[in-house]
């Protein structure tokens, strides 16, 4: 997600009991996102109408989590604080379905393993975007650039198969959405200096969907990694 899903107000002068408060109400959405998306994989893993259902149209639900994240991302200013939270939680919802198969495949002994090492590096860069002194908006250009690197590495991996590569892959997507997760956060950052109400309440759900996809893309690349010897 890119950081033109909303208007990046120009920093006033604000205290940062202000950028605290909208941080952490960010940071509020997204655990409530990623409590629906637990909760649903965990039900739907041993759940076996589930398991099929997702099988039969996994390629739908794909889409449709592709189709929310685009709606949030590029007609946010057309949509309402309440739509936007309510598309959130219906992603969320969606992503759970998703993940049910994984926690089968994977087994919950490789997936606690992985949702420690990313909770861990997740919360180390956010906390590094919010306290560095270095203006990691420079990054940006560069992020977009590997992110694409990285999905045309993946569509040839696909063909491929090869073992070797798709390890750099997963180790690349570590390194790129480690430094996304450090990247969003200063930019919510920024925006939680702004006086603009109204924008605020758009901004934590949307800078929390941001933070979901950096934490998910961390989990999964993780779980690859650790999960292969399982």
């Amino acid at each position: 997600m890119n950081q033109d899903s909303y208007p990046v107000p120009t920093p006033v002068q604000g205290s940062a009991a202000r950028a605290k408060a909208f941080l952490n109400k960010v940071y509020m959405w997204l655990a409530v996102s990623m409590l629906i998306t637990a909760g649903v994989a965990a039900y739907s893993a041993q759940d076996m109408d589930s398991l099929i259902w997702v099988a039969d149209h996994r390629l739908l639900l794909c889409l449709s989590t592709l189709g929310l994240v685009v709606i949030m991302s590029f007609a946010a200013n057309k949509l309402s604080a309440g739509a936007i939270t309510a598309l959130l939680l219906v992603f969320a919802a969606l992503q759970g379905l998703l993940f049910g198969p994984i926690l089968i495949s994977y087994g919950l002994d490789s997936v606690g393993k992985a949702f420690g090492c990313t909770a861990a590096m997740f919360g180390a860069m956010s906390i590094y975007g919010t306290v560095t002194k270095r203006n990691l908006s420079t990054l940006g250009r560069t992020l977009f650039m590997l992110l694409i690197g990285l999905i045309v590495a993946m569509i040839i991996n696909i063909f491929w198969g090869n073992g070797v590569f798709d390890t750099i892959i997963c180790c690349a997507g570590v390194l790129i959405f480690a430094v996304f997760t450090a990247y969003d956060t200063q930019n919510l950052l920024k925006i939680g200096l702004s006086n603009d109400t109204e924008l605020q309440k758009k901004a934590a759900v949307l800078g929390a969907l941001e933070l979901y996809l950096d934490f998910i893309n961390l989990f999964v690349y993780l779980l690859r990694l650790l999960g292969r010897d399982e």
